[in-house]
């Protein structure tokens, strides 16, 4: 069942938003204390940019303007340092702080098993749990329907979706609730016609897309599809207005426990960083991809607040992007479709304060096609590690249920604080 209520967040107490979601959702007391924050970045986040490899003697030539000052450099934007080779965005300043803290995991040269560059191909692969398109559901909704008994006692809704569709990795054979405010944006014309080319053969879907199916019917059929050619939706306020409801939904005591956050618009093929680029309206915050730091910056601080120390000591947060963007610059002042990248674990339940990295050099010979950061770490052992850890699930089911096909892909351990 996909349960969807657009109700507004202003003026909702945790009790009051969690019942507006309805009868249908089960409130019952549920036996884990552990809470789960899973959040992609859609659109392909830079993972240069995101975390910068300053130490690299490469990094300045490579990245050239979209490279902001190096740690300790004097510049208005000087990137935040984590160690000798790796920085912070300068905008990531909560998230510089929980590493400092031991709440904040870097992975970076890292990607899954898929290797072109289609948005809507690589967030499916990665949605699925699989580049084999046969599969139909969601790495997450299988995992859901193999959680020991304690995450799901007694209540059918453990995971809930916040945003304007359920993502694919929601989608399957175990029950999960969906949420999103009333000013989210709806499937747009160009979507629906796709929508119904692509499941013209679909007995069940095909005929109702056909004869035009509202916008609204379609999410509550199957889960909706995002309407920017799989870069994602969303802005900075937004972003921040989901990280507010997630933690109000995970705060309540009869609550899910399990939740997912899309944050998109993160393709960045112009004008990515026009702060570092000469003009009379650039500088500070200038261009969209320096709100967007903001906004995944703010939204965290917000989410840890709204959780208070107690719940947030025993959550963890994953942040992945669908592939990562070129090493160089293009001649519109961004970057292109890459392969390898950086992703994100935090959380008082996470054993952070390190980068996971083996990292691959960004001198020419040293790039993937001549052009993408080499992935050196596979963004699923990193999953499949807090699903083992964190979440309970056996070891054995990671490469068969969960993520088919990746039995040469073990879980890092490690990473949650036992």
């Amino acid at each position: 069942m996909i349960i969807t209520r657009r109700t507004s967040l202003k003026a909702l107490g945790a009790g009051a938003l969690w019942t507006t979601l309805g009868p249908g959702f089960a409130a019952a007391s549920v036996e884990t204390d552990r809470r789960f924050v899973f959040i992609f970045l859609r659109g392909g986040m830079d993972g240069l940019s995101a975390v910068p490899a300053y130490g690299d003697p490469q990094f300045g030539a490579a990245r050239g303007p979209l490279a902001d000052g190096p740690p300790g450099a004097g510049t208005d934007f000087d990137a935040l340092k984590l160690d000798g080779l790796f920085a912070l965005n300068p905008d990531l300043k909560f998230m510089h702080t929980l590493f400092t803290q031991g709440e904040l995991t870097v992975f970076h040269a890292t990607c899954h098993d898929y290797r072109d560059r289609s948005h809507f191909d690589a967030q499916d692969s990665f949605d699925r749990g699989s580049i084999d398109k046969t599969v139909k559901t969601g790495w997450l909704n299988r995992a859901l329907v193999h959680l020991p008994a304690r995450w799901s006692t007694d209540r059918e809704n453990v995971a809930l979706g916040l945003g304007p569709t359920l993502p694919l990795s929601l989608r399957g054979d175990a029950q999960v609730g969906s949420w999103s405010p009333p000013t989210a944006p709806q499937a747009s014309a160009d979507t629906m016609e796709r929508l119904a080319r692509l499941y013209r053969a679909d007995e069940r879907l095909g005929p109702l897309l056909a004869s035009g199916l509202s916008t609204e019917s379609m999410g509550n059929a199957m889960g909706g599809m995002d309407d920017m050619g799989g870069k994602g939706f969303g802005t900075a306020v937004d972003f921040i207005q989901y990280a507010k409801a997630a933690a109000t939904f995970l705060a309540a005591a009869d609550g899910p426990r399990i939740v997912t956050i899309d944050y998109g618009n993160w393709d960045s093929h112009s004008g990515q960083n026009d702060r570092n680029i000469p003009g009379p309206e650039n500088g500070n915050y200038a261009g969209r991809f320096p709100e967007m730091y903001l906004g995944l910056d703010r939204g965290l601080a917000a989410l840890r607040e709204g959780l208070g120390p107690d719940i947030w000591s025993r959550t963890a947060v994953m942040l992945v992007t669908e592939f990562g963007r070129t090493v160089k610059i293009n001649g519109t002042q961004g970057t292109d479709h890459g392969t390898g990248g950086a992703a994100f674990l935090l959380g008082g339940a996470v054993q952070g304060g390190r980068i996971i990295a083996d990292w691959p050099g960004l001198r020419d010979s040293d790039l993937l096609d001549g052009r993408d950061l080499r992935p050196t770490t596979d963004l699923r052992a990193g999953v499949k590690g807090v699903l083992v850890d964190h979440l309970g699930l056996d070891e054995a089911l990671m490469a068969t249920a969960i993520f088919p096909g990746s039995q040469d892909v073990a879980p890092l351990t490690g990473l949650i604080r036992v």
